[in-house]
């Protein structure tokens, strides 16, 4: 028996069940390419077509008004203005003791109530559909298994709900009153398919995680295996026909 003999039935097995595996992995980027390009990602997954985006105009002289600082904090590490249900606000983020919120006008802000994030969500919401109703939920709750709409954000937020064609949810920041993300069924189903196409189905950011390594390690011995066994069949081929007498007797 010669080596190429020994050799095929070996390539042959891995060949087909890597086949199997890298199949189904080539078929999750397919899909998730034909998704990402017809989905109009800011139209429909960013929910353009529904978000008036908050508009903040700071109140001339603001930074006059600010003298109520926290004094205690340390450091301060920045500075953000933010758009909030009571209008434009400062938020400040200090090396000792976190974020703190104070109004752009002056004083500290107050916490938002329904009503106040019931009227920030009308105001921003600019689609066709009927308003659902606002909760404050302790955590958002996974989509198809994988899906976080908030990352790993923890904690209680504010959900508005509208019942447009892609159920559109804006989430707002219980301590400010901000709103964090827009999110919708177009948003789920294409982080779903991002998901899997990285291969990262924690943070979905992992360019480089070790599945992913895995996957286009086994798809280059998939390739390779069957170059091997294609110049195996053709050097077999090859024989067979060298074999063949070259004309007939009659």
């Amino acid at each position: 028996m010669t080596m190429a003999m020994r050799w095929s039935p070996f390539l042959f097995r891995w060949h087909r069940w890597l086949g199997y595996l890298v199949a189904l992995q080539v078929l999750a980027w397919i899909l998730g390419g034909l998704i990402f390009a017809w989905l109009p990602f800011q139209a429909w997954v960013k929910g353009g077509e529904v978000l008036r985006k908050p508009q903040i105009s700071l109140p001339v002289g603001w930074q006059l008004k600010q003298q109520d600082l926290p004094g205690d904090r340390g450091a301060l590490l920045a500075l953000q203005s933010v758009a909030t249900p009571d209008g434009p606000a400062l938020k400040l983020r200090y090396a000792e003791g976190g974020e703190v919120w104070m109004r752009a006008g002056g004083g500290p802000l107050a916490a938002p109530t329904a009503a106040e994030i019931e009227a920030f969500a009308r105001s921003l919401y600019i689609g066709e559909g009927r308003f659902l109703g606002v909760e404050q939920i302790e955590a958002v709750p996974r989509r198809l298994g994988l899906v976080r709409e908030l990352g790993e954000r923890s904690g209680p937020v504010w959900r508005a709900r509208f019942d447009d064609r892609f159920s559109s949810r804006f989430y707002f920041d219980p301590r400010s009153g901000e709103l964090l993300a827009v999110r919708n069924e177009a948003w789920v189903v294409y982080d779903f398919f991002w998901r899997l196409h990285l291969m990262d189905y924690q943070g979905g950011e992992d360019f480089n995680n070790s599945l992913l390594r895995a996957a286009a390690a086994a798809a280059l011995f998939l390739v390779a295996s069957g170059l091997a066994l294609s110049a195996l069949a053709l050097r077999r081929a090859f024989r067979r026909v060298s074999k063949r007498p070259s004309h007939e007797s009659f």
